[in-house]
């Protein structure tokens, strides 16, 4: 069994860089989403587990490629390096620039979004208008019907019944 130790330094040194690309993931996802959504815990549920599950492929890839499908300790620490250097050095000059086209990214979706939330607001403005006539109507049929019933009826009758003939006939046999 032979130890190289110029192939463990540069497994080494891609360990630190996934490190510090997983940390910069990292922090997309959190400017992204976490800071700006804190009240949306699903969408941070959602970024969490994006990240895991993005992670995770991507270590497997390097274990099966790199390290010969093993993970060894200096790798683990590559990795933890690498993420702390992101941390402590560039993270704070780049996260100005991740709030930034996190903010164009929500504007762009928001004006995206925007006709379908006026043809939503239409559709919605329109049905409760077809509810109220839809009401309408069908009281106006009903009294319609009563009305036509009331004429056949007095058709039927042939003008010589009903109450109010016979009130006017009282009143013509009361006057002699």
């Amino acid at each position: 069994m032979e130890n190289h130790v110029v192939q463990q330094l540069c497994l080494l040194g891609l360990s630190a860089l996934l490190g510090s690309g997983g940390a910069l993931l990292y922090d997309i996802l959190r400017t992204a989403v976490r800071l700006r959504h804190r009240a949306r815990k699903v969408l941070t549920h959602l970024a969490d587990g994006l990240y895991a599950v993005a992670m995770l492929a991507v270590l497997a890839v390097f274990m099966r490629r790199y390290g010969g499908g093993e993970l060894r300790l200096y790798m683990v620490l590559g990795i933890l390096g690498g993420a702390a250097f992101y941390f402590l050095l560039p993270a704070a000059l780049l996260r100005p620039l991740w709030d930034f086209w996190a903010q164009t990214a929500d504007e762009t979706l928001r004006l995206l979004c925007l006709p379908a939330a006026l043809v939503s607001k239409w559709i919605k403005k329109v049905s409760h208008r077809a509810k109220k006539d839809f009401l309408f109507f069908r009281k106006y049929a009903k009294i319609n019907r009563y009305r036509w019933d009331f004429i056949l009826i007095h058709r039927r009758i042939g003008g010589k019944g009903g109450r109010v003939h016979r009130e006017k006939r009282k009143k013509r046999e009361a006057k002699p």
